[in-house]
């Protein structure tokens, strides 16, 4: 059998096509409690207005929050030179969604130490072809996305949150050493501003990226199930 000295293409890992790449990121639950005594169990809450709380979008409205965690495994991202992170959510049309940094701690005064990545806080914007692209890859399996609701989508941005950030691969592997696992907070509000309490209900998640073809989906429920522990 050749060795490394005898065929040294066996050192060598190419990548053919955007299959071969993966960003690899996996749900978890939340690390962090949340405010109101929301502790980190509690995946899909309501709130009617209350008191202003910093780093809090809409405490002047009815709003539902929407909070997971993720990790992101040690990885060589190979193939990727560049990629922006991409969350899209399930969510009812007469809602819209607006989101948090990334939380990897909680400072005083229920303010959230954020993740950062190229030296800035990671941020996020609207972006309608996540959304579009969420859809697609929860329909290639059979599913429907049921009348009602739509994938409000999200790609990392600048810290002004006015466009999409694609980081390198070297801040990438910067920031996940070996391991990172962090919190994600969105909120929902009404589209049309009511003042109507949200009942809170299932949320289906996307996580995936713009540079590979990695894909997952999980259901968030106002009541976690006990499996997930």
């Amino acid at each position: 059998m050749p060795n490394s000295t005898t065929n040294p293409k066996r050192l060598t890992l190419t990548v053919d096509s955007s299959y071969d790449k993966t960003f690899l990121i996996r749900p978890r639950l939340p690390l962090i409690d949340g405010i109101f005594d929301v502790r980190a169990d509690t995946l899909v809450a309501s709130h009617a207005p209350h008191a202003r709380i910093p780093e809090h979008l809409h405490d002047h409205l009815p709003h539902m929050h929407i909070r997971y965690g993720f990790e992101i495994p040690a990885q060589s991202l190979a193939g990727i030179d560049a990629a922006a992170l991409e969350v899209d959510m399930l969510v009812q049309v007469d809602h819209r969604v607006d989101c948090n940094p990334v939380f990897v701690a909680r400072g005083p005064d229920s303010t959230g130490i954020c993740l950062k990545i190229a030296n800035q806080d990671v941020h996020w914007v609207h972006n309608e072809e996540a959304g579009k692209n969420a859809t697609k890859l929860f329909e290639a399996t059979g599913r429907r996305v049921p009348e009602g609701y739509y994938f409000s989508g999200f790609r990392t941005s600048d810290v002004e949150e006015r466009k999409v950030w694609r980081y390198s691969r070297e801040d990438l592997l910067r920031a996940i050493g070996r391991g990172l696992r962090a919190d994600q907070h969105f909120q929902a509000t009404w589209r049309e501003p009511r003042k109507d309490p949200i009942a809170p209900y299932d949320v289906i998640i996307c996580l995936t990226d713009d540079a590979s073809s990695f894909h997952t989906f999980f259901r968030l429920q106002p009541t976690v199930s006990l499996g997930a522990f």
